[in-house]
């Protein structure tokens, strides 16, 4: 029973969802459709099997390089409009697959980000990232387009980090939406007894 309580939710959902597409695999096309979607997953662990720690690698190193102060003063819940603009465009000229920046985004987070400006730096690399716009935009589309969308979401990344402030608040009663301010292992012996 402590096993359960400790499994956190979003694994349980995560668990769940693979088990009903697995189901829908073996009543669509027996254990040969089945077999075939397991390939696929070795196919796709076998492309980024390496990048996967890798960036778990960086957002732990993130976590003990930048003073904790630091990224509260700047990014933390209390920074306001500031730490989401910072956010918004900071975003903007990080370059990354998610397995690089979702580490990066939880390790900030972990280290005392509030979550709008981590929604927006996340939301700004997805929307305003610049080496996507001249690597693939542009040489596909020429510049009206993308400029047009580049311009636009320099408006709308702001305004997505304001309201993902509001509704984060509304939803922080989830317990995922919690986040460490100190992890467990660096605590001290004083610290520990207090919780």
């Amino acid at each position: 029973m402590k096993i359960i309580k400790k499994v956190a939710p979003t694994l349980v959902i995560l668990i769940v969802l693979v088990s009903i597409v697995v189901a829908g695999a073996f009543l669509k096309g027996g254990g040969k459709l089945a077999w075939e979607g397991m390939l696929q997953s070795g196919k796709l662990l076998e492309s980024v099997w390496l990048r996967l720690p890798l960036g778990f690698l960086l957002g732990g190193f993130i976590q003990v390089l930048i003073p904790r102060a630091l990224i509260a003063r700047w990014l933390g819940p209390e920074s306001g409009i500031r730490g989401i603009l910072i956010a918004s465009y900071a975003g903007s000229i990080m370059a990354g697959a998610p397995y690089v920046m979702l580490p990066v985004a939880a390790s900030l987070y972990l280290a005392g980000a509030g979550a709008g400006p981590v929604i927006a730096l996340i939301t700004g690399q997805m929307l305003l990232g610049v080496q996507n716009l001249i690597v693939w935009q542009i040489p596909f589309l020429g510049i009206g387009i993308p400029m047009a969308r580049f311009i636009v979401s320099l408006i709308i990344t702001p305004l997505v980090g304001v309201a993902a402030t509001v509704v984060f608040k509304m939803l922080s009663r989830l317990p995922d939406l919690k986040p460490e301010t100190e992890p467990e292992t660096n605590l001290t012996p004083a610290e520990k007894k207090e919780k």
